[in-house]
């Protein structure tokens, strides 16, 4: 609130009888001073206003407006250029990422081109395999179809070569004699039978051959007789007569009248070679799991146990891996 200032008393006039003594005015009334005649009447009081002031409350607030208002202007200005910045740095990056997306895009449609020719490539793939697979699993069944089929006729054949020397013994161990001919070979058989308590005619033996060999080994002697009897009955001889006599004193050499070291005579049934393979792996097996006894029988290989037990017939290898599976 601004300071009052105090309004001197006003001036009596002078009467008639006074001395006229003219007051004087204070500093804020010098201006109404100088304008007033000593004589003039101050009965009526006059009230003047304080002058303004240079720097009043009101221009101060003027000023501290235009100053906010410049400031704001200033402001204002800045975060406009500001912004308009910034929209072109944000328009300068979407047309950058515009052109990314767009190169993204093309990329992408090149990539799903590529797979899908990867696609048919791995379908077409697929057919052939399934395709392959399909003429594999055919081939595998001809194979085994071919398999059987073989398999039958070397049964057949091997059928056929038992029935065609059905009637035949294989006597191994004959040393070899110099120019040796069928005749000699028949004598050795006639001598051998004889050994055995079993004398033979001369029309009983069809035809006495040595199986070939390598140079240099005993190669056995093949003797084919006219009847399945006489075979049998020799055979039959050969084992009560080894039964019979002591491990050293069995049928060899010495007993057919041959010179030289003695060396023992072994007589069996002839077999053709895979018989014969099938027969040395059936004798082997037998000595590696007990079987007792291990023999053929007109042209089949019998295995058994033990005596009074049923003989088993080995057909073929396959039927000694059954065997040996069926006691572990």
């Amino acid at each position: 609130m601004p300071r009052l200032k105090r309004t001197p008393p006003a001036t009596r006039a002078p009467t008639a009888g006074g001395t006229g003594i003219v007051q004087s005015m204070s500093d804020s009334d010098i201006p109404q001073a100088i304008t007033c005649s000593p004589y003039e009447s101050v009965n009526t009081t006059s009230r003047h206003k304080r002058p303004r002031q240079a720097f009043s409350p009101g221009s101060e607030l003027l000023d501290f407006k235009r100053e906010i208002l410049d400031m704001l202007n200033s402001w204002k200005a800045e975060v406009q250029a500001s912004f308009l910045k910034f929209s072109q740095e944000q328009s300068s990056s979407l047309a950058k990422l515009f052109s990314e997306v767009a190169e993204l895009k093309t990329q992408n449609l090149a990539i799903q081109k590529a797979n899908n020719e990867i696609e048919k490539s791995i379908n077409f793939i697929n057919n052939q395999y399934d395709d392959l697979m399909k003429h594999i699993d055919l081939l595998q069944k001809e194979k085994q179809t071919y398999r059987d089929c073989i398999q039958n006729l070397e049964m057949r054949v091997e059928d056929l070569q038992k029935l065609s020397r059905s009637s035949c013994i294989e006597i191994r161990n004959i040393p070899l004699k110099e120019k040796e001919r069928a005749k000699d070979l028949s004598a050795i058989v006639a001598r051998v039978s004889a050994a055995v308590n079993l004398p033979l005619k001369e029309n009983d033996i069809r035809d006495v051959y040595r199986l070939p060999g390598k140079p240099g080994t005993v190669r056995p002697v093949v003797a084919e007789f006219a009847t399945m009897e006489t075979k049998n009955a020799l055979l039959s001889s050969v084992r009560s007569y080894n039964i019979k006599q002591p491990k050293e004193s069995r049928l060899s050499t010495t007993n057919i009248g041959v010179l030289g070291d003695q060396r023992p005579l072994y007589v069996s049934e002839y077999l053709p070679a895979s018989s014969r393979k099938l027969f040395f792996a059936a004798r082997e097996f037998a000595k590696l799991n007990n079987y007792r006894f291990c023999w053929t029988a007109n042209g089949n290989i019998l295995l058994r146990k033990e005596e009074g037990v049923k003989p088993i017939r080995v057909k073929s290898e396959q039927t000694l891996r059954d065997l040996a599976q069926s006691t572990q």
